[in-house]
């Protein structure tokens, strides 16, 4: 039998002159089965579940991404109803946002890609997020949708097109993509912290695992991040517990111990520390600046 559907159309979605929109979804077993009008790049955020697509069914998994073109009929659902939820990331935009994006290109492999975009020749891809490039630009891209300032239209674009470039590079070039080196970087050890954040770190651990001295390694994050590893690791769980406190309604009790504090006095002390506000003031503030914008955080 053939499944109802629905057409979403960008004219809903997009505000302004973005030509585009971003948001955080908890998928249900009550949204419909739907293709579009616009260019859709959706991104596994957290949890598991099924991409019901055209006429089969991927499982995904977080760390997966998706790019859907035009006239692609699909829905995302959890594995249950009452099982760990699955939340989807989605960058949509609209077609006649290309040219602009192709004008700005520098490069001709940049311009040709985003011309596939265009004029529909760049089908459906389903690719892995390996080193947490693109975790990091959807949550750039949220937070600039979600609290939009002067000049969002063009950061937004900016962002986009990274995520484009990235994208391409994993799909045009995949062999030539970082894997892991038998012999470690410092690149290595960042992308490691970033990974493993909320377990107990020590400068000891990553001597080990990396080959690097204690030593060695606390004159390369003075280096290359201007921090002491102590100073680094607080910077990369802050920045981690204020997209929770911006994205989820989560207790901050729950957060600063999905960021690796297991203390709150030591977590509250350490955010203040960071932002000049308590966790609970900088909640506060985002739910105010929300509620005064008209914007929802979706």
């Amino acid at each position: 039998m053939k499944r109802p559907m629905e057409t979403y159309y960008g004219d809903y979605f997009f505000q302004n002159d973005t030509l585009m929109y971003v948001n955080r979804n908890a998928e249900n077993f009550t949204g419909s089965y739907h293709n579009h009008d616009f260019l859709e790049i959706a991104y596994i955020a957290e949890g598991e579940g099924f991409h019901h697509l055209e006429n089969s069914v991927q499982r995904v998994r977080k760390g997966q991404m998706f790019y859907i073109p035009l006239g692609i009929s699909h829905v995302f659902r959890p594995t249950s109803a009452n099982g760990k939820p699955l939340i989807v990331n989605n960058c949509i935009f609209s077609v006649q946002l290309l040219p602009k994006l192709i004008a700005f290109a520098t490069d001709s492999d940049t311009a040709a890609f985003l011309k596939r975009m265009e004029d529909g020749s760049l089908g459906y891809h389903a690719i892995m997020d390996r080193h947490d490039r693109f975790e990091r630009l959807f949550g750039s891209l949220y937070e600039q949708n979600a609290m939009p300032g002067s000049g969002s239209a063009v950061y937004l674009h900016t962002l986009l097109l990274q995520l484009i470039i990235e994208f391409s590079r994993v799909i045009e070039h995949p062999h030539t993509m970082p894997s892991v080196p038998q012999h470690h970087s410092f690149q290595d050890v960042l992308q490691y912290v970033e990974g493993q954040y909320m377990h107990e770190l020590t400068l000891t651990h990553l001597a080990q695992i990396s080959g690097f001295s204690e030593r060695h390694l606390q004159r390369l994050f003075r280096r290359y991040t201007g921090q002491s590893w102590h100073h680094y690791l607080q910077t990369v769980r802050i920045r981690i517990s204020r997209e929770l406190l911006r994205t989820t309604t989560d207790k901050i009790s729950t957060i600063a111990e999905k960021v690796g504090y297991k203390d709150m006095h030591s977590f509250h002390s350490v955010f203040k520390r960071n932002t000049g506000l308590t966790p609970g003031q900088y909640r506060s503030d985002i739910q105010h600046h929300s509620s005064t914008t008209g914007l929802s955080c979706k």
